[in-house]
């Protein structure tokens, strides 16, 4: 992964606001439970580890971190799972379904085809994986311009639009089988009051998150969110 992960410590957490559970993991995770077939659960790039807490929920559960900060901060949120910082460790063909959010974004694409290589020799034939990364053709980025939540991360070297992300990981691999956006949720995106603004922009965002489905459209928020399948 980024030979850069020295720089994944406490700091970056808590200036992204990622050093503590959010609603969002609650939303991959009922993801995860209606779209893959079985576990065990791989989060690959579980950071400080809520996502693995909540996977293990449904089932046996581990994570991969390459920091070794954040290594030691899962395996404190995520007591009895294991958490790997060797991809030569992880065991082949042993997993039914991989999460990588916000992963892909901090990766060259030298590296995310190495990352590629080793989902498919850790899922199971038929296994898959919920990946999410920034959109930059998205609408959440075309509202916000410059001031754009995946700009402000110094670590995203590599934003591609959703269809070049499809490619990538067709190229790769696997088969897309569900694709869709987690709408628009960054709110403000105007001179409205906060409120006023969610209103107008979040709604669809907020429905998908209560249904805990993919419901909406490829672009039409702040991220990209792919259901893939190791053939």
């Amino acid at each position: 992964m980024n030979p850069e992960h020295t720089t994944y410590d406490e700091e970056y957490y808590r200036s992204n606001g990622q050093a503590d559970d959010r609603p969002a993991l609650r939303f991959y995770t009922r993801l995860v439970r209606r779209y893959a077939d079985a576990g065990p659960y791989l989060d690959f790039g579980c950071g400080t580890g809520h996502l693995v807490r909540r996977l293990s929920g449904l089932g046996a559960a581990s994570g991969f971190e390459v920091s070794g900060y954040s290594a030691a901060t899962a395996r404190r949120h995520a007591p009895g799972c294991a958490v790997y910082t060797d991809t030569a460790d992880l065991p082949s063909a042993s997993f039914g379904a991989l999460t990588a959010i916000h992963v892909l974004e901090h990766l060259t694409d030298e590296v995310a085809a190495d990352t590629m290589a080793t989902w498919r020799r850790v899922l199971r034939p038929g296994g898959h994986a919920l990946v999410v990364m920034p959109d930059p053709a998205g609408r959440g980025r075309r509202l916000a311009g410059e001031a754009w939540m995946g700009f402000a991360d110094p670590t995203h070297i590599n934003l591609k639009p959703h269809a070049d992300w499809r490619a990538f990981l067709t190229d790769h691999g696997f088969t897309v089988e569900r694709e869709g956006s987690d709408g628009l949720w960054d709110v403000p995106y105007s001179r409205l009051p906060k409120l006023l603004d969610a209103g107008l922009h979040a709604v669809p965002a907020f429905v998908q998150f209560l249904a805990g489905r993919m419901l909406l459209r490829p672009g039409s928020g702040e991220s990209s969110l792919f259901v893939i399948r190791r053939p």
